[in-house]
């Protein structure tokens, strides 16, 4: 994820790709804990630090990764199971949610992300059946919403239907505000790589070589191990040093090494 991350600000690639597809995130979850906690040398995202610091690492690493994609002129668009959860009503009576199978903590980050929460389904009618987007819950049975004040509840699930139903709604809001805050502005499954641990150390060790033998001694300890160590720290965690990375951070060397290749 984080190879990919740095390919995407490349303009080449920016030339290449409009929308970049998160399926699923589930497993972009699951992936982002597991860096963390190889971050920390930790055994679950609970063991990082202390009083639920780990959760809010986490949080950040998750949002700042995926904000920066947008930042790059990408849409994001993630794809989730679903599930359906048990609610209680003030008045008592129970109710069932349908919404995307992650924890609290995810399901929260995505919300405040999305400009559209929607559940894709298949729905049946006297013609047999068809897929269907439901955009907003007005009973509250399905976690579904966004930045939208008047989109339709349910729509066809396809691209024609969600272009209409979009412009209706920006239509109706730029309406009842005057067209104050309305713009025609745009706002700004892969084979897993294999790593040689070995290898990697091997060439971390070149190219630190390589930027000693480049730069007077002065000019090294003053500009260059600096960065160096930063670097090391970023994938690492704060104060450890290469020679502590451990063969379940291959990922993360393979991470370093291309960073200190552009020094």
């Amino acid at each position: 994820m984080k190879a990919v991350l740095r390919e995407l600000k490349k303009p080449e690639v920016k030339e290449k790709f409009k929308s970049i597809i998160v399926d699923t995130v589930d497993i972009a979850a699951a992936m982002c804990e597991k860096y963390i906690c190889s971050q920390h040398d930790a055994d679950s995202i609970a063991a990082v630090g202390a009083y639920g610091q780990g959760w809010n690492i986490l949080k950040k690493e998750f949002e700042e990764t995926f904000r920066l994609i947008t930042q790059y002129g990408y849409a994001v668009i993630f794809i989730a199971h679903e599930k359906e959860v048990p609610f209680k009503r003030p008045d008592g009576t129970e109710y069932t949610m349908v919404r995307p199978s992650v924890t609290n903590t995810y399901n929260s980050i995505l919300e405040n992300m999305a400009d559209l929460y929607v559940r894709m389904h298949t729905a049946f009618d006297g013609d047999g059946t068809k897929v269907m987007l439901t955009l907003r819950s007005p009973d509250n049975t399905v976690a579904a919403g966004g930045r939208f004040k008047y989109i339709e509840p349910e729509i066809e699930g396809n691209y024609d239907a969600l272009v209409k139903a979009l412009n209706n709604a920006i239509d109706k809001e730029a309406k009842e505000t005057g067209n104050k805050f309305v713009t025609d502005e745009r706002a700004t499954v892969t084979e897993k790589t294999e790593y040689n641990y070995d290898d990697l150390k091997n060439d971390i060790n070149k190219t630190i070589t390589a930027l000693t033998e480049k730069h007077d001694k002065e000019d090294f300890e003053e500009n260059i191990a600096p960065r160096i160590t930063q670097i090391v720290e970023r994938y690492l965690g704060k104060g450890k040093k290469l020679s502590q990375a451990t063969r379940d951070q291959v990922e993360q060397l393979s991470l370093i090494a291309l960073e200190l290749k552009e020094i």
